[in-house]
């Protein structure tokens, strides 16, 4: 769900619920009960809609959140003094991998060249 379809899901909620109301008033001027009417197809499929778009407003109200965190965290990083960032190299840690794989096969190697 993308940020720029907010205006429209809020739009066809607000429809959808004007329809109802609508609906609805139409439905006790004809003189049906409760029951009947919330079992009618049109009104069951104008609540399906305004569910539906609760629903899409409230996924793009989570993503509008991560987006302000993700602002937020962007903003502190930078304006977060060099020295405060560690910086560790490779070859401050140790012998890297590579290095001792290396010296690992040399010394198999050694091994089994005397042998044959």
């Amino acid at each position: 769900m993308t940020l720029h379809k907010k205006p429209h899901i809020e739009n066809r909620k607000e429809a959808s619920v004007k329809k109802l109301a609508l609906r609805l008033e139409a439905l006790k001027a004809q003189g049906l009960d409760e029951k009947t009417i919330q079992k009618d197809g049109t009104v069951r499929q104008i609540k399906a809609a305004i569910r539906q778009a609760k629903q899409q407003m409230a996924r793009i109200a989570e993503i509008e959140a991560l987006d302000r965190k993700k602002a937020e965290a962007r903003e502190e990083k930078r304006n977060a003094p060099k020295e405060a960032r560690p910086k560790t190299k490779k070859a401050q840690q140790g012998d890297s991998h590579r290095k001792a794989k290396r010296e690992k096969k040399q010394s198999m190697q050694g091994k089994d060249g005397g042998d044959a």
